[in-house]
C-alpha cells in the first residue's frame, strides 16, 4: 500500500509527504507500550481485570486493534474479545469494525469476520441518512459515516451504501469551498477524527475519484492543524470550537498523539513522555483504562499523508505569525431542567430564544512566546466552547508541559469550580475533569496581540442566583504565575479584590498579559475585580453580582454587561514589565447599551495607540452590526495562513 501510495502522489497529486516508514516505526512502539500497559487487562474469557470500571465497547475494538499486531496468544485473545462483545448502536463501532476487517482479516476467525460484517452492512442504512452530514453539530460522525460507508460498499457491493458515502464526502469538499476550517474547529480531540478517516478513506477505498477527493480533504484538515499548531510551547493554539477540560488545558489528546506518530520528539507533548505512564499532574477525562489510552491506539491506527510543506508549517513558523479562518455553526436551542430548592423535583425549562447560525471567522496571532486566538462567536451554545484561548511558554527553549501555561475564560453562575461535580441547571450533574461549562454568551474581535471578549450571562440559572463573575482561568499543575498586580497594586501571593474595575497584569517568565474589563453591570456585590487561588487554578474575576441567591427575570440577563480586553507582550517585544503596564495603561474604553425602537444594541469602543476596535451588537437577538478595526471592517478571508499561497490549497482556487 506505501508504494501505491507514492506512485499515486507522483503520478496524480504531485506533493511530498511526511516520511511514511517513521510513522509506522512510532506507531508499532505506541501499541507496543499500550499492550505493555494494557495487555491484561482483559483475560482470555474476556474477564476485565483494570483498576478502573470496565471499558465500552469501542473502547474494546481499539484494545483489539492493539491485541491484533501483537504475539500469537494476544491475537487470539482479540478475537475471543470480539466474539464476546455485544456490538450496539454507535457512531464509531461501524467504522473500528471496518478497520478490523481491513487491517486484519487474516488474523480474525470465521465467525468474528461473520459478525463484524452482519453489524456493518446492519449499520449502513443509519449511516446513509440525511441526518450525519458535514455541517452537524458532531461532523466528526460525518468523518466516520463517509468512511464506512464507501469501504463497505465496496466490499459488499453496496452501491447505494457507496454512492451515500461519496456524497457525504463532497459535502466535506463543499465545506472546504466556502469554510478555512471544519465545523469542529481546532478540536483536540476532533480534528485528528477526520484527518485519521480521510487518510483511511485513501488507503483503503479502490475508487480514485472517491481517493483524489479524501486525500484532498485530508491536506484541508492538516492545514488546520498546522496553522494552528504552536511548536514553541507545544499546544495547539485556539480558538477552540469543542473542548473538554483535557484540550482546554492541551493535555495529551488524540491530536497531540497522532502529530507524534508523525513529527516523532518535535513535539513536545506527546504519549511517550507524558501517557506510558501517565504523568502525575495531568488530567484524565473519562478514565485512563477506560477511555484515554485506548484512544491512542485509534488515533494511530491509521497512516496519514501530511504533505512537507505543512509539516514545515507546523514546525517551523516565521514570527509574528497570523491564522485567519472562516467558521460556520448551526443555531441551537437548549433545553433542561432546574432542580426545585424547595421541593427537589425535577422542573422542565424551555429555551424559547434560539440561538443564532453564524458564519465568521476565527483569529490567530502567534510570536514564539505566545499564541493567542479568538473566535467571533461560540460554537452551538458555547458551553464548551474557548472563544477566548491563549497558550505561552513560560521559559525558553520549551522541553515539555511543565514548561507551558494556558489561560482561558469561563463566566460562572454561583461560584462552581473546575474539576469538581458540578450540578447545572440545564446540562445536570457535571464532572469537571471533563468539562467546565461556560455559563454565559461570549462574541469576540482579535487584532494581533489585543482581543476583546463581549460576555453576557445565560438565563438558564435565573430561578437562583447569588453570585455572576466572568473569570480567566490560570491552569497551575504544574507551576504558578511569576507575579500579578491588581491595578497599581503588587498582590503578595495570588489573593486580592478591588472595589473598582481595575485592569490585572500578569507576568509569567518573559510573557506578559493584561486583562481589562469592560462595563460590568453591577447588579450588588462585594468587590468588582478578585483573584484567587481554587485548586489547580488561579482565577482572575470580573463580578457581576456576589449578594444573596434571587430570581434575575430573562431581560435582566440580557442587558447585564461583562467582558474583557486581553492585550500581550513578551520581553522582547517591549522590553520590561514595567514599561508593558504603562503602554497599557493609555487607552479609552466606551461600552454602553442603548435603546431605540424598543431594541438593545451594545455599543463597544476600545483604543489604544495605534488600535481603534469598534463593536456593536444585540444582546437579545446576538446580531452583530459593527466589527472593526482601526475604521475599516475586520479580515474575514476564506482561509489565511502566514507564508501560505491559498493557490496551493486544495479547493480554494476560483
Amino acid at each position: 500500500m506505501i508504494k501505491e501510495f507514492i506512485y499515486y502522489c507522483k503520478g496524480g497529486i504531485n506533493l511530498k509527504y511526511i516520511d511514511m516508514d517513521k510513522q509506522i516505526k512510532r506507531r508499532k512502539q505506541l501499541f507496543s507500550l499500550y499492550r505493555e500497559f494494557m495487555g491484561e487487562a482483559i483475560d482470555d474469557n474476556g474477564g476485565w481485570h483494570g483498576n478502573e470500571t470496565e471499558m465500552n465497547v469501542r473502547e474494546k475494538i481499539w484494545h483489539c486493534l492493539a491485541l491484533l499486531e501483537g504475539s500469537e496468544e494476544q491475537i487470539k485473545r482479540a478475537n475471543t474479545i470480539l466474539g464476546l462483545v455485544t456490538l450496539d448502536k454507535c457512531h464509531f463501532g461501524p467504522m473500528n469494525c471496518m478497520q478490523l476487517l481491513l487491517k486484519h482479516e487474516s488474523s480474525l476467525t470465521p465467525k468474528v469476520i461473520e459478525k463484524l460484517e452482519k453489524y456493518v452492512e446492519a449499520s449502513l442504512e443509519r449511516l446513509a441518512g440525511s441526518n450525519i452530514h458535514f455541517t452537524m453539530y458532531n461532523d466528526n460522525f460525518a468523518s466516520m459515516a463517509a468512511f464506512t460507508l464507501l469501504t463497505a460498499g465496496e466490499r459488499f457491493g453496496n452501491k447505494k451504501a457507496f454512492n451515500a458515502g461519496a456524497e457525504k464526502l463532497n459535502q466535506l469538499k463543499e465545506r472546504y469551498m466556502r469554510c478555512g476550517v471544519l465545523m469542529e474547529y481546532c478540536s483536540t480531540t476532533y480534528l485528528s477524527i477526520t484527518i485519521l478517516c480521510m487518510a483511511e478513506i485513501f488507503t483503503y477505498v479502490k475508487n480514485q475519484t472517491v481517493r483524489d477527493t479524501a486525500i484532498k480533504c485530508e491536506e484541508r484538515a492538516w492545514a488546520e492543524a498546522a496553522s494552528h499548531y504552536h511548536a514553541p510551547s507545544g499546544h495547539l493554539a485556539g480558538p477552540y470550537s469543542r473542548a473538554y477540560t483535557v484540550d482546554t488545558l492541551g493535555h495529551p489528546s488524540g491530536l497531540l498523539c497522532l502529530l507524534y506518530t508523525m513529527f516523532g520528539d518535535d513535539i513536545i507533548i506527546n504519549p511517550v513522555k507524558d501517557m506510558f505512564p501517565y504523568r502525575k499532574g495531568l488530567v484524565i477525562h473519562h478514565g485512563l483504562e477506560r477511555l484515554m489510552w485506548p484512544s491512542v491506539i485509534w488515533s494511530c491506527s491509521g497512516l496519514c499523508h501530511c504533505p512537507e510543506y505543512m509539516g514545515e508549517m507546523l514546525l517551523q513558523k516565521t514570527y509574528p505569525y497570523t491564522a485567519i479562518a472562516k467558521a460556520e455553526c448551526l443555531p441551537s436551542l437548549t433545553d433542561g431542567y432546574r432542580i426545585d430548592d424547595i421541593t427537589g423535583e425535577k422542573v422542565s425549562i424551555n429555551n424559547t430564544y434560539e440561538y443564532q447560525g453564524t458564519s465568521g471567522p476565527i483569529y490567530t496571532y502567534m510570536t514564539e512566546e505566545y499564541a493567542m486566538g479568538t473566535a467571533h462567536s461560540q460554537y452551538h451554545d458555547g458551553g464548551l466552547t474557548e472563544s477566548f484561548h491563549l497558550v505561552y511558554r513560560k521559559k525558553a527553549p520549551a522541553h515539555d508541559i511543565t514548561d507551558a501555561g494556558v489561560v482561558f475564560s469561563r463566566y460562572i453562575i454561583n461560584e462552581k469550580l473546575p474539576e469538581s461535580i458540578i450540578k447545572y441547571s440545564v446540562y445536570g450533574e457535571g464532572d469537571g475533569n471533563i468539562g467546565f461549562r461556560d455559563e454565559g454568551r461570549k462574541f469576540g474581535i482579535q487584532h494581533k496581540d489585543c482581543s476583546v471578549m463581549a460576555y453576557k450571562p445565560k438565563q438558564f440559572e435565573a430561578h437562583n442566583i447569588w453570585s455572576m463573575k466572568l473569570s480567566l482561568l490560570f491552569p497551575c499543575h504544574f507551576s504558578k504565575p511569576c507575579e500579578i498586580w491588581l491595578g497599581r497594586e503588587k498582590l503578595d501571593g495570588f489573593s486580592g479584590e478591588s472595589r473598582d474595575p481595575v485592569t490585572v497584569f500578569v507576568r509569567d517568565g518573559s510573557v506578559y498579559m493584561a486583562y481589562t474589563p469592560l462595563q460590568l453591570t453591577d447588579h450588588g456585590r462585594k468587590a468588582a475585580v478578585k483573584v484567587e487561588q481554587t485548586g489547580n487554578y488561579i482565577m482572575i474575576s470580573f463580578y457581576n453580582y456576589e449578594d444573596r441567591a434571587r430570581p434575575f427575570d430573562n431581560m435582566e440577563l440580557f442587558l447585564t454587561s461583562s467582558g474583557f480586553i486581553a492585550n500581550m507582550k513578551s520581553a522582547d517585544e517591549i522590553g520590561s514589565f514595567d514599561l508593558f503596564m504603562k503602554y497599557i495603561n493609555e487607552y479609552s474604553l466606551e461600552d454602553n447599551i442603548e435603546c431605540s425602537q424598543g431594541s438593545y444594541t451594545r455599543w463597544i469602543r476600545y483604543k489604544r495607540n495605534d488600535l481603534d476596535i469598534n463593536f456593536a451588537y444585540s444582546p437579545v437577538s446576538e446580531g452583530i452590526m459593527i466589527s472593526a478595526i482601526n475604521g475599516r471592517p475586520r479580515p474575514d478571508p476564506v482561509f489565511y495562513a502566514t507564508g501560505i499561497n491559498n493557490d496551493r490549497l486544495p479547493f480554494l482556487q476560483d
